[in-house]
């Protein structure tokens, strides 16, 4: 019996590290995926961006010439259609106050009412200057889905119509074919109630219909980018989706089918577990072989129970907590460690169910997910653990099944050790690595690694990246006269408006005493970074108040941009340094390149 399970146990661990390095190859080509799926979805939406952006511009132009003559109109719609593809702007058009058709570059057309277009009485019923983009439609003449870029246009505030663009959402979604890997793959733009503008698979089947409420987009409409696996509600085909949230307020979707991103690694898995399945019945004929041939002899009787007796002893030192569970995931049997661990006692919690371990009911369910058919039959994972007098810990679980002859679950054992306080050192140690302690920003080291991957992807995807090298003015003077106390607390304040002026996607650190250094990448970080380094300066200009007491300060900010001032994280913070100190030389309060 000792060798029977000796041999159940290696078999155990040797399938326990076998499942374990699938699992965490499964999880690598996910986050892989993930990432990649992230990605995918930020540069369709900068493309896209791009697109709405020139769209505007041609809006704008045709807001202007509708405003002044017809001969401005049409002129003006000629140079719109010369300058963008004909499969693309389907027409450029104007709708009078009245709701008709007054001008289309299409040509002399039949009386046509759009007033009551969704996008018409949104610009009429308001005074704001501002882009609608629509939800596509059929056109009445045309009988062709378009989207409609809109602005309204006004004379002495007084509003005159509406100049609108028809966007060919076909033509439109080919241009984002070159972002997609797999035939199966798509990319959908979606507005910010959820209703598809383009879709890459299967146009026109899908346009102006909304996504389920449920979708991670929709349910929290403060997040910008984010990620999930779902099959899809048009195709029932399984994805995993990558969302970004555009700052048009339109949601830009990737999503990556997971059959042909996985088959790689599912082959090499079968492969796997066919070798692994013939070499552990090899393994389980050999101890059959060896245990016959044991029960021949007498001695050999003896030499079996004192192995039992060994492997007994060593379960009940072993500085894990052994918990044996029932195929109804009732607890049958622990051993010493488990009773120190938890402080239950083997009668305890003899014949109760496992859920009393844990809050959450974590490992309840983890047994629930290891009785699915499809199951590898084992579980790895954290947990809140529960003692005995009610007081919570964080343990971890390996949990494997025992089979019966017949496939039936016999037995589950769970190893579980008490990680609280690895875990509190792992964050502690982490925390205090990469961030700052008194502002909570990014420190030196953090921000290098962040950088460095910013500088990998616009190499890969030819984009800017921008460095901002910011240094506090008139700094010393408050720590001198205040003390270090007020100078810390000003700190703090100065970390908080600097996280204000950037975006989510940005990296504010502190580098150090009073100097602070930000990043910024995309397609126009130029005037982007130009644009925060004034704001920045605009801000730690004002008066801050600490403890009372109103404290001026200000700054100087250098920049520097990738690849034209440095193509390595030292050479644009030592460019942005030097340009700090121009500004600062240049009288301070200002910024410089």
């Amino acid at each position: 019996m000792g060798i029977a399970v000796a041999g159940v146990i290696a078999l155990g661990v040797g399938w326990y590290d076998m499942l374990r390095d699938m699992r965490n190859a499964e999880q690598d080509t996910m986050e892989r995926l993930r990432v990649q799926a992230i990605i995918q979805a930020r540069a369709a939406g900068e493309a896209v961006e791009g697109a709405i952006g020139r769209f505007d511009l041609a809006l704008r132009a045709l807001q202007t010439a509708g405003a002044e003559s017809a001969a401005d109109l049409s002129l003006q719609g000629r140079i719109i259609k010369a300058a963008m593809s004909s499969d693309l702007l389907l027409q450029a058009f104007v709708i009078g106050a009245d709701g008709y058709l007054a001008y289309s570059s299409l040509g002399a057309a039949p009386r046509n009412y759009l007033g009551d277009r969704e996008y018409f009485r949104t610009l009429a019923a308001t005074d704001e200057d501002r882009l609608v983009i629509a939800r596509p439609v059929i056109g009445r003449l045309s009988k062709k889905w378009s989207i409609q870029i809109a602005r309204s246009i006004r004379h002495d505030g007084r509003f005159e119509g509406v100049a609108a663009l028809a966007v060919s959402p076909e033509a439109w979604s080919s241009r984002l074919l070159r972002f997609e890997a797999n035939p199966l793959d798509t990319l959908t733009l979606l507005d910010g109630d959820g209703y598809v503008l383009l879709r890459t698979l299967n146009v026109n089947e899908h346009l102006a219909k909304q996504a389920p409420g449920e979708r991670e987009y929709r349910l929290h409409p403060e997040r910008i980018e984010g990620h999930y696996v779902t099959h899809g509600a048009v195709d029932g085909v399984l994805r995993l989706y990558g969302w970004t949230r555009l700052p048009s307020g339109l949601v830009m979707l990737s999503g990556i089918a997971l059959e042909p991103a996985l088959a790689p690694l599912r082959a090499q898995r079968s492969g796997t577990l066919m070798r692994v399945v013939a070499a552990s019945g090899l393994f389980v004929f050999a101890i059959a072989a060896l245990l016959i041939a044991l029960k021949r002899y007498e001695h050999a009787v003896r030499r079996l129970g004192e192995r039992e007796e060994h492997y007994r002893s060593v379960l009940e030192h072993m500085d894990e907590g052994l918990v044996v569970v029932d195929a109804d995931n009732r607890i049958v049997n622990v051993n010493p460690a488990f009773s120190a661990i938890t402080g239950f006692t083997q009668e305890e919690v003899e014949k109760r169910p496992v859920f009393l371990l844990s809050r959450g009911r974590t490992l309840d369910r983890a047994m629930s997910e290891l009785s699915a058919p499809s199951s590898s039959g084992h579980w790895e994972g954290d947990f809140e653990g529960v003692r005995a007098g009610g007081t919570s810990y964080t343990g971890h679980a390996v949990i494997s099944t025992l089979r019966n002859a017949s496939g039936d679950v016999r037995h589950r054992v769970a190893l579980i050790t008490d990680v609280t306080e690895r875990r509190r050192r792992d964050d502690d140690i982490w925390r205090q690595a990469n961030f700052d302690r008194l502002t909570g920003l990014p420190n030196r080291a953090l921000f290098a690694d962040r950088l460095d991957g910013m500088l990998r992807h616009a190499r890969r995807h030819q984009s800017s990246v921008a460095v901002l090298f910011i240094d506090l003015d008139r700094f010393k003077p408050v720590n001198d006269g205040f003390g270090h106390e007020i100078g810390d607390l000003l700190l703090r304040q100065v970390a908080h408006r600097l996280l204000g002026v950037f975006r989510d996607e940005d990296t504010v650190a502190r580098i150090g005493g009073d100097e602070f250094i930000a990043v910024m990448q995309g397609e126009d970080v130029e005037a982007g970074g130009e644009r925060a380094a004034a704001q920045v300066v605009e801000q730690l200009s004002q008066p801050f108040l600490v403890e009372e007491r109103s404290l001026q300060v200000g700054c100087s900010v250098g920049i520097a941009r990738f690849p034209v001032d440095g193509d390595s994280v030292e050479a644009l913070v030592n460019a942005a340094d030097r340009a700090m100190y121009r500004a600062k030389n240049g009288g301070r309060g200002r910024w410089s390149r």
